[in-house]
């Protein structure tokens, strides 16, 4: 076993000296090499860092670097690097490409990154061992740190555009052979595939609504449907055990009143839909988590971990890879965070961020439930028309990030909430689509059943949308 104690941190000094020597001999090619993002404490050595640093200095003071511009600046600086070193670097630079320069950026970086990985770890054990700061803190920490340094090594993400209109044409390509107009994955109700193209990769969607409207239910009730695709879905339910949230999946998919399921007591068309459709839900590829505590380092943790399972495990059923391709979070405000933890609303403005960050990062859509504030209520004031009390964004709890942040911000109102006698509710929903970075806002109305917290499109055969 290797012997700790004789462990040198990783480092490559003849790379940096060959980058250095050639940035000093042709000063232009910093603008090439800037993309990458070095900094001067990704070389390992201190007198490389100066060198890297002034240079760094003089391009962006719109100066071209060279040995003597380099070495005048260190007159200005405390203990430089001697002159004659700036001078054998430059003298002994290679021949170089810009294929090569790139490979020297690339295993700088890489070095470096192992070196701050190491000391990311060993703080992390320090910390441990002293026990000095909670464990839930150290380990945000730690998971921040960590996804820092991931966001580092994939900074270069500056695509040619005639990739891009490849990747365009490639998929205009694929759904002309399929015949879909979707984007993304599907909802299950096509009015509002109409008006997003689906729920796409990297989008953050918000499904809002006031206690009691239903959010949850339509969440599960789409989280079926992307289910029944044969497509994975993760659930993470904050408010509610993981058994209720599978009680309303079930109780959504075979029909069955979620009371009879709470008291085992069915009547004979219940006990025949339940025991008719048990296997095929079961079988359904939906992964629950109830923590009651979620932060965003393990919402992370979490998503990522399940999709690399994922994808070691084929699925025959899948015309894809089989991998993680939506999550689903119930709801943003319960969501925790080590960060702001006295102020609610910069709290809520950190999670909402970072969950469109995970989106983008792992490629899949994110729908998110929020709660709305009190003001719907405030604005009734005795008898109003059902428009009157159509949501709005300014109406989401603790923060208007959460509409900045959201790819599309759909509202949930059903007016029968408000009522009291069971013989004035007619059992309507209606959801506002009221942000949409691609595509239209409107309305579509749905047929409510609370039995079994169901939402049917009223009109499921129409091609278009209420404007």
């Amino acid at each position: 076993m290797e012997n700790p104690s004789l462990r040198v941190l990783p480092s490559n000094i003849e790379i940096e000296a060959a980058l250095l020597g050639c940035l000093l001999n042709d000063g232009k090619l910093y603008g090439d090499i800037e993309g990458f993002g070095l900094l001067p404490e990704d070389f390992s050595q201190e007198r490389h860092a100066a060198v890297f640093r002034v240079i760094k200095a003089i391009f962006e003071s719109q100066r071209t670097p060279d040995t003597l511009t380099v070495i005048d600046e260190f007159s200005k600086i405390p203990n430089p690097p001697e002159p004659s070193f700036v001078f054998d670097l430059a003298k002994n630079a290679p021949i170089y490409s810009e294929e090569t320069l790139q490979q020297y950026c690339s295993i700088i970086l890489e070095k470096s990154l192992n070196r701050s990985l190491i000391g990311v770890c060993s703080n992390a054990i320090d910390t441990s061992y002293g026990q000095k700061i909670d464990f839930d803190e150290l380990l945000d920490n730690t998971t921040n740190e960590l996804i820092n340094l991931g966001n580092r090594k994939h900074a270069n993400s500056v695509q040619p555009f005639r990739i891009l209109m490849e990747d365009l044409l490639e998929r205009i390509h694929q759904q002309e052979t399929t015949g879909s107009s979707l984007l993304g994955i599907s909802s299950g109700y096509p009015k509002l595939d109409a008006m997003c193209s689906g729920l796409k990769p990297g989008d953050m969607v918000i499904v809002a609504g006031r206690p009691g409207m239903g959010k949850t239910g339509f969440a599960i009730n789409i989280a079926l449907a992307i289910a029944k695709q044969h497509l994975n879905v993760l659930f993470f339910s904050l408010e509610m055990p993981a058994q209720q949230i599978v009680n309303r999946f079930v109780s959504i998919e075979c029909s069955v009143n979620s009371k009879s399921l709470l008291n085992a007591k069915f009547d004979a068309d219940e006990y025949s839909r339940l025991w008719g459709n048990f296997d095929a839900v079961a079988k359904l590829p939906i992964f629950i988590d109830e923590s009651s505590s979620l932060t965003i380092p393990e919402l992370r943790s979490k998503a990522k971990k399940l999709d690399a399972e994922l994808r070691k495990t084929p699925n025959p059923k899948r015309e894809t890879p089989n991998k993680l391709d939506c999550i689903f979070i119930d709801y943003l405000q319960l969501m925790d965070s080590n960060v702001f933890k006295e102020d609610k609303v910069r709290q809520v403005e950190y999670n909402s961020k970072n969950i469109k960050k995970l989106a983008k990062d792992l490629g899949i859509p994110i729908i998110a439930m929020a709660q709305l504030n009190r003001k719907i209520e405030e604005r009734r004031g005795g008898k109003v028309e059902f428009s009157s009390n159509k949501p709005m964004l300014s109406d989401l709890k603790d923060s208007g990030s959460i509409e900045q942040d959201a790819d599309m911000v759909m509202f949930i109102h059903r007016e029968d909430a408000y009522k009291k006698k069971e013989e004035d509710k007619n059992n309507e929903a209606e959801i506002f689509v009221e942000k949409n970075r691609h595509g239209p806002t409107g309305s579509i109305k749905f047929r409510f059943v609370p039995h079994y917290m169901k939402f049917l499109q009223l009109d499921p055969a129409a091609e278009n949308y209420e404007q």
